[in-house]
């Protein structure tokens, strides 16, 4: 009797355990159940724009209108590209056919995409771009869901000031440069994230405290 106790408690301990396949069709509805979802308010300000950052994410450093992320052990790069929004030009979308999944989102009139790599070791490439923003991220299996949800809602979170972009990009300054970098566009085929990720990472435990001038606030 004991070591049929035993037995059905490993049972339910490793079935418990077993992280499920997501398919595309969880996905999709996953994307349709946050984009129906009330955006949230920005809890971190920035110059000429913020956002809310979803509950159990750390800000690890910010250079310009480049931000590393870091939640459950995933790093994300979050971009926001305030020129194309000052502008309303919109990234033009590519399919790529040896993606693990790719879906256009079109919501009050902008459009966007989320792309999903075929998983390499259970460890999967995401690519959101929507609201002028970009996201992109190397997460786990298991913090797929995860990751898409919420970068998804902080992307639609984002609120741009058109008076200080005025003054930074508009016909009020005469001189603005724009630098934009992706951590991963040309470390994908060699090298491991975590390699290059540590120029960037001075987050603490605590997820407080970053060495940023233009952090205005960060809660309101």
């Amino acid at each position: 009797m004991k070591k049929l106790v035993v037995f059905l408690a490993l049972l339910i301990l490793f079935t418990g355990c077993e992280i499920k396949e997501v398919t595309n069709e969880d996905i999709n509805k996953l994307i349709e159940e946050t984009t129906s979802l009330e955006t949230q308010r920005a809890n971190r300000n920035f110059s000429g724009y913020k956002y809310y950052l979803p509950q159990g994410f750390g800000l690890v450093n910010k250079k310009e209108n480049n931000h590393v992320l870091l939640s459950n052990g995933d790093y994300y790069y979050l971009y926001v590209d305030i020129v194309s929004y000052f502008h309303k030009k919109q990234e033009p979308i590519t399919y790529d056919n040896e993606l693990y999944f790719f879906k256009k989102i079109s919501y009050n009139n902008v459009d966007g995409y989320i792309k999903i790599g075929n998983p390499v070791n259970d460890i999967y490439y995401i690519e959101l771009s929507y609201n002028y923003s970009k996201i992109e991220a190397y997460v786990k299996k298991e913090n797929l869901e995860y990751a898409i949800k919420n970068s998804i809602r902080l992307l639609a979170s984002i609120q741009y000031n058109d008076i200080i972009l005025d003054t930074l990009i508009g016909e009020k300054t005469l001189d603005y440069k724009e630098e934009a970098y992706s951590l991963f566009e040309s470390k994908r085929e060699d090298g491991n994230f975590l390699d290059y990720i540590e120029e960037y990472d001075v987050y603490d435990e605590e997820n407080e405290k970053i060495k940023d001038e233009d952090l205005l606030d960060t809660s309101e």
